[in-house]
């Protein structure tokens, strides 16, 4: 006996209520059960007894549990440690010490000033060398972000001493060293065929990789503005993107994650602006 398309959806809420994600997990599933629930049906089984013997002997935490060995498996997680997901927020660190010492007003030695300015960049390009040789798992997608749109972001900027014009498609470079590089230690185009795996399973990953440029938004926001308050406007605004980072790493569940780089943004960058207004108040 086939299940109607009522008796289905029993089963797809029943996967839903325990978060299963992932569309293949979910399809495999939806169709073991469905299976389990025909064949007991076909014994002389009633539809409801069926049901709940089959959702009895397959528990959603333990579904859920194969889904998130299922997709460690593949490298394809949804969640990670506290370990990974900490460590994936200290680009976000250093943007923030960056802006908080470039906006403050306070005089540091001129190695300090280019050490603060270059190494939240180079370390947001260090991590997307890193994301490729590892096919790009899902900590990585903020520097996949950053990388391409501080690119963008470049090309409309001149540097004094280096050229008096835009710097165009030189704006490029540092993008293309990495990716030679890259693909110096892992030749192939499996890295950008993960990233379109990963996408296509949960498309809110091009938001999270947009969120990679937020630091820098916000600091290019607050250009021209010094006052020695800004370094705490500047540190707890990483600090709320960093948790965003964190809370997007750590939850396995879809709505979490979208949740926690919404808010996180939306709230840094009302903090940022509401600072900017007070600033140019009294100016």
């Amino acid at each position: 006996m086939m299940l109607n398309e009522l008796q289905v959806k029993q089963v797809k809420k029943y996967l839903r209520k325990n978060n299963i994600e992932s569309r293949l997990i979910f399809g495999d599933f939806l169709d073991h059960i469905c299976c389990m629930i025909e064949q007991k049906i076909s014994e002389g089984a009633s539809f409801e007894d069926s049901l709940q013997t089959s959702f009895s002997q397959l528990p959603g935490d333990e579904i859920k549990t194969i889904e998130r060995d299922t997709l460690k498996l593949l490298n394809m997680e949804t969640s990670f440690s506290s370990r990974t997901s900490l460590l994936a927020t200290i680009p976000f660190g250093l943007f923030g010490l960056t802006w908080a010492f470039a906006n403050s007003g306070i005089s540091v030695p001129q190695l300090i000033h280019l050490f603060l300015f270059w190494s939240p960049m180079i370390s947001m390009f260090v991590l997307l060398g890193i994301g490729w040789i590892k096919n790009f798992p899902r900590w990585s997608f903020p520097a996949i972000g950053f990388c391409l749109l501080f690119s963008m972001y470049l090309m409309m900027v001149s540097i004094p001493g280096i050229s008096d014009d835009v710097l165009g498609m030189w704006a490029w470079i540092p993008l293309l060293i990495t990716l030679i590089i890259s693909f110096i230690f892992k030749p192939g185009i499996e890295p950008i065929k993960k990233i379109v795996e990963r996408i296509k399973e949960e498309p809110t990953l091009i938001l999270f990789a947009l969120y990679g440029f937020s630091p820098l938004f916000l600091w290019i926001f607050c250009d021209e503005m010094y006052s020695r308050w800004m370094i705490f406007i500047a540190l707890i605004s990483s600090l709320i993107l960093s948790s965003g980072i964190y809370l997007f790493l750590k939850s396995d569940k879809k709505r979490t994650r979208v949740l926690s780089i919404i808010f996180s943004g939306l709230l840094a960058v009302i903090l940022t602006y509401t600072a900017s207004h007070i600033y140019w108040m009294n100016h």
